[in-house]
């Protein structure tokens, strides 16, 4: 629950912010004071009410300083960690007890008019150099990088450690493809002399029956020629001729009939779809 100072710091402040600036005078914030600065130094990184900057002449004689036609150079070149991310280039001014959020005073009036309790970030800070916690900042702040280096450098030995097994993998496969065309080269060799001594047996036995069939054709002619032609003249020998004709027609006969019943010599190719697989790509 909101103290009492921290309710009617909450009213004061919001009527302080009715009226809003982008750019506060610093040495008035620091009196809980709500005035537009219209000066800016680049030296002293701080904005500059027109009361204020007299005094600031006389202390720094020499430094620049930006008058609001060059309103646009003001940002940036100030504190950017204390502007506003949501309200750039406002100044975060004070702090929603509520939301545990770092404000300006358009975040308070747009966000958290209906939180209890809006403290001064300058109330906030006093003595934050004496506490422990702040005292402890550099050593803590120290512990997350180096532990986030640690990360790092894991993370990138990881990374090495990737490449080179993507290195090794790859050789593996290169291995395996060059042993697959090996063993496709040789399967191949084999394929093909299995091929040509199928082929070499079918064509073997059809020349055979080819050679058998010209034989008796021939055989066959010249039988029939000798009977018309020399035959004429003598009786025995065109009966002779006769005979042997009608010997070597049984004969072709029987060597058709044999013929017959085989079939139309046929070759296919049927392939072995099987292959062996190497091993998978795994990952942990």
């Amino acid at each position: 629950m909101a103290s009492k100072h921290s309710t009617s710091l909450k009213h004061s402040v919001l009527n302080a912010s009715d009226e809003i600036h982008d750019f506060s005078c610093s040495v008035c914030k620091d009196d809980n004071l709500n005035i537009e600065a219209k000066h800016f130094c680049g030296d002293c990184s701080k904005y500059y009410c027109d009361k204020c900057l007299p005094f600031h002449a006389k202390i720094h004689k020499r430094h620049v300083v930006l008058g609001k036609k060059d309103v646009d150079k003001w940002v940036g070149q100030g504190d950017t960690l204390v502007m506003c991310n949501l309200h750039p280039p406002k100044v975060l001014e004070l702090q929603c007890e509520d939301h545990n959020e770092l404000c300006c005073h358009l975040c308070v009036s747009l966000n958290h008019r209906m939180c209890r309790s809006i403290s001064l970030i300058s109330d906030l800070a006093r003595g934050i150099h004496k506490k422990a916690d702040f005292k402890q900042l550099q050593a803590n702040v120290t512990k997350v990088t180096n532990t986030l280096n640690q990360v790092t450098e894991a993370r990138k030995k990881n990374q090495n450690s990737l490449k080179a097994s993507g290195k090794s993998m790859l050789t593996k496969i290169k291995t395996l493809r060059s042993s697959l065309n090996q063993l496709l080269d040789e399967l191949e060799k084999k394929t093909v002399e299995q091929m040509d001594s199928v082929l070499a047996d079918l064509d073997g036995s059809l020349q055979k029956d080819i050679d058998h069939c010209d034989l008796l054709h021939d055989q066959l002619k010249a039988l029939l020629d000798y009977v018309q032609i020399q035959g004429k003249d003598s009786e025995s020998s065109s009966y002779i001729g006769h005979r042997k004709c009608q010997e070597k027609m049984d004969e072709a006969n029987k060597v058709l009939h044999d013929m017959s019943p085989k079939p139309e010599e046929t070759v296919t190719f049927k392939p072995n779809t099987h292959v062996v697989m190497g091993d998978e790509i795994k990952t942990n």
